[in-house]
Parts: C-alpha cells; sequence; structure tokens
C-alpha cells in the first residue's frame, strides 16, 4: 500500500507543478492507478438495530472527461457476518478524479463489539494499476462496558441453556439462549458479548438433565477487557452468579 501511495502522491505533485490535465474531450481511457482512500482500515460503529451508510472514496491518479467505471468485489477474507450491502461498482465522473461508493450495514444477531472486518476489492482490469484492498472493521456501538460470557459445553449440549439478568431492580431478562445444537456444539468454548451500563447482574446456566455439565469442564465466567469478574461451575440442574458492573 505504501508503495501505490508514493507513486499516487507523486503523480499528484507533477499535476500540481505542471498543469498537465488530461481535459481533451477525446481522451476516453482510463487513468494508470485506481485506489481507495487513504484511511484504510476505515473503523465504523453501527448503533443498536439500525442500519448505517458509510461513504468510501476512491482516487485516479489523473482527471478525464470521461466517467469511469471500476467493478467492486468482496474479498474471500473477510469476517463480517451481519447484513451489508456494497455495490457492483464505483464510478469516477468525467472532469473529476474522485468517485464515491456507499457502503450498507445493518446491526442484527450477528454483529457484536468484537471488531469484524468487510474487505473490498477493485475487479481487475489489463493496464490498470490498482491500490490494495479497502478494509471496513465495523462493531457494533457501546457507549456503556463490554462485557463477555464464556460457557465451555460437554457432550450434551441440547441440555445447556442460559439467561442473563438486570438484578438492578425487579430481576429482569436481558438475554438468553439455548438449548445448543447436537453433535455440533459438543465441548465447544461459546462466547457472548454485552453492551450492560452500570448496575448489577446475573447470570443462570440450566442443565435440563439435572446432573450438570461436567464432562468436559463446565467452567462458565463474566469477563471485561479479559479480567474476570465472576467464574462458576453448573453441578445438578443450574448454577449461577452475580455480578456488578461500575
Amino acid at each position: 500500500m505504501r508503495k501505490y501511495f508514493r507513486i499516487f502522491m507523486f503523480i499528484c505533485l507533477v499535476a500540481l507543478f505542471t498543469n498537465c490535465e488530461t481535459d481533451d474531450a477525446t481522451q476516453t481511457e482510463l487513468s494508470n492507478y485506481v485506489g481507495f482512500e487513504i484511511m484504510n482500515p476505515m473503523r465504523v460503529t453501527v448503533e443498536n438495530n439500525a442500519t448505517q451508510s458509510f461513504e468510501v472514496k476512491v482516487y485516479a491518479s489523473e482527471t478525464s472527461s470521461a466517467d469511469r467505471t471500476y467493478g467492486l468485489a468482496i474479498d474471500g477474507g473477510s469476517s463480517l457476518a451481519t447484513s451489508y450491502t456494497v455495490p457492483a461498482s464505483v464510478t469516477i465522473p468525467g472532469g473529476s478524479n474522485v468517485g464515491t461508493f456507499s457502503v450498507s450495514i445493518t446491526d442484527d444477531d450477528n454483529l457484536q463489539f468484537v471488531a469484524q472486518s468487510l474487505v473490498i476489492n477493485f475487479e481487475k482490469e489489463v493496464g490498470l494499476d490498482f491500490s490494495d484492498a479497502f478494509e471496513l472493521r465495523v462493531t457494533e456501538s457501546c457507549l456503556e462496558t463490554i462485557v463477555t460470557f464464556s460457557l465451555t459445553l460437554d457432550i450434551y449440549p441440547d441440555e445447556t441453556r442460559w439467561e442473563l439478568y438486570d438484578l438492578s431492580g425487579a430481576p429482569t431478562i436481558i438475554e438468553s439462549f439455548g438449548p445448543f445444537n447436537r453433535p455440533a456444539d459438543n465441548g465447544q468454548t461459546v462466547s457472548y458479548d454485552f453492551c450492560l451500563a452500570s448496575g448489577d447482574y446475573g447470570i443462570v446456566v440450566y442443565d435440563s438433565y439435572g446432573d450438570g455439565i461436567g464432562d468436559a469442564g463446565s467452567d462458565y465466567n463474566i469477563s471485561v477487557g479479559g479480567t474476570v469478574l465472576v467464574s462458576g461451575v453448573v453441578a445438578g440442574d443450574s448454577g449461577q452468579s452475580e455480578f456488578t458492573i461500575d
């Protein structure tokens, strides 16, 4: 990326001092270099249960009198699991060397508070020099404290479910999940992130068979930034712990 950036800056400086714009109305050929904006990766947050759009700029090394359109493709290295929309192409208008396209991202159950990546490439064209891929790092917006709940399942995950309670007033379930899938989730350690305001909370993990979930190590814990606040073991039909977020 640094190599392309130096090439781009050199061409811009030459254009600035020699005023060598390609404004001939008969010239329709594409520029030799096209690149994404310098802010790469772009870090964005999406509000809870909202859909937001983010503008991405692309630059050509020269100005042309004709519109220029370049194909866009999602890189296989992308990890973004939530819903999103990326256009199939981006156009740099005639008379300009800057174009824009909009990426739309929706917050759903798959978007968490740990960054996921959406990587976008140009579709390659013979005779053109393109920049490296562009990456958006996307998280759900959290103005409070990000809390992680981790749970190790045994070989009977279909007997396991959990509930997260707000204990600041009357106990209220704010999140829950389960039962898990057998055999796909056998022995897996699963983690969930929550955005919690200051207050008192409780986690309860249930075993429907009533013999606990100790075969594969039934530890569960609540942590903030890698620091464990509470941990527990499911013995019998349930295990529970309380914790406080300051």
